[in-house]
């Protein structure tokens, strides 16, 4: 069916016929002068869609193609270029980038990501398994023994029955090394009897052999053998050698001493050790001697076994800040140490007369004790305060601890 001419509504234009009435001018109202003959073309070709519109439905709107999904495994999670052959051009390698806050560590894991990527960005701070408040009594208790013993009890023991009885200056060196040696000799046989245990639980890691001790065992021992040397030396003598029998303390301070200087050194400068210590094995870097004492201590006298040894490694391999106060405590004691053990030792052999030995005697034994208590009260509220800084440092740095 042929289509139908549109209508169309009437204008202002006016229409003027001239000739034989074929000819059609549209005459422009405003300009009489410009006239246009209309093209039949236009009609034919509005005749043409009209009819072909009444045969086929238009087709739907074409919507633009949409972005490919998200890789979750992306490499990149700043930014995300969408690539695709049929997309709009304009769309075509074009990224959209995550808006930028000028610290990436900032940047929170995607819920899209998997567990590998979330564990990276935000790594757990390793637990340590001990709480000194829950072992407040036992630690007081150990700490007040020796300062009795190895502080107080030498020197009240020697000017008590000097000047109050008429026992030899022989007898009594005697009953104050008696009692010094049992406290010392005691320890180190408890702590060596948990060492060589058939069950490893109180042995250092990787530690396979039944008999093998740790580091600490090694130099506890070394400052028991250079005790033993001084008193039996001091009390062979006739009459019995003041200045000797005043050297215990400040000689395992200066052993404890020089030894947390040379680790650290060796450790600084990435010495490699030339057999086990403790935990570390043969062939790793000179770890600091205060963290093999705080990791055989605890594992052994305070029961902390291997969990503690394995968690102690962790949480030190993990954590840059402990391994900063590490460091600044070892300096600490260590040069204090030297400091105290030297003027101790002038102390001792800086007299001659009776009276003068007598008073250095009572220094040799009650000097590091005016140092160590203060020390170690400065030390507990150090640590407490370089652990709350630790856990701010790593609210602060999302990344690796260790970085």
């Amino acid at each position: 069916m042929a289509a139908e001419m549109p209508s169309y509504p009437p204008s202002n234009q006016s229409n003027a016929s001239t000739g034989d009435g074929d000819d059609m001018t549209l005459t422009n109202p405003t300009n009489p002068q410009a006239s246009v003959a209309p093209s039949t073309e236009k009609f034919d070709s509005l005749s043409s869609s009209t009819d072909t519109n009444l045969k086929s439905p238009a087709p739907p709107p074409q919507c633009p193609p949409s972005p490919p999904p998200l890789d979750p495994l992306s490499t990149d999670p700043n930014a995300i270029t969408v690539a695709d052959s049929n997309a709009d051009p304009d769309l075509r390698e074009k990224s959209f980038a995550a808006p930028s806050t000028g610290d990436e560590t900032s940047l929170e894991p995607s819920p899209g990501l998997p567990e590998r990527k979330s564990s990276v960005l935000r790594p757990p701070l390793p637990p340590l398994p001990f709480h000194l408040r829950e072992h407040k009594g036992a630690v007081a208790f150990v700490f007040i023994v020796m300062f009795i013993d190895h502080g107080i009890f030498p020197p009240a023991c020697y000017f008590g029955l000097k000047y109050a009885t008429n026992i030899s200056l022989t007898t009594i060196f005697g009953i104050i090394t008696g009692i010094f040696g049992v406290v010392l000799g005691l320890e180190c046989f408890i702590r060596s009897i948990k060492l060589i245990l058939k069950s490893p639980r109180f042995r250092p890691l990787g530690q396979t052999a039944r008999f093998g001790m740790d580091f600490w065992q090694y130099s506890f021992c070394l400052c028991l053998i250079i005790n033993v040397i001084c008193v039996t030396v001091g009390t062979s003598l006739d009459p019995p050698n003041l200045n000797l029998m005043a050297m215990p303390m400040p000689t395992i301070i200066f052993n404890l001493s020089w030894q947390l200087l040379l680790s650290d050194y060796l450790h600084e400068h990435k010495f490699r050790t030339p057999f086990r210590i403790s935990s570390t094995p043969k062939g790793d870097i000179w770890p600091r001697f205060i963290y093999v004492i705080i990791e055989d201590v605890i594992a052994v006298d305070c029961n902390g076994k291997r969990e503690w040894r394995q968690a102690w490694r962790d949480r030190v391999a993990a954590s840059k800040p402990m391994r900063e106060t590490l460091k600044r405590l070892s300096t600490f004691w260590a040069v204090g140490g030297l400091i105290v053990s030297g003027l101790c030792w002038g102390l001792l052999w800086g007299f001659d007369s009776m009276s003068g030995q007598e008073a250095g005697y009572a220094l040799g034994w009650l000097l590091p004790w005016a140092w160590i208590v203060p020390s170690s009260i400065f030390t507990t509220f150090y640590v407490k305060k370089r652990l709350k800084d630790e856990r701010h440092f790593c609210q602060r740095h999302k990344e690796s601890f260790s970085a």
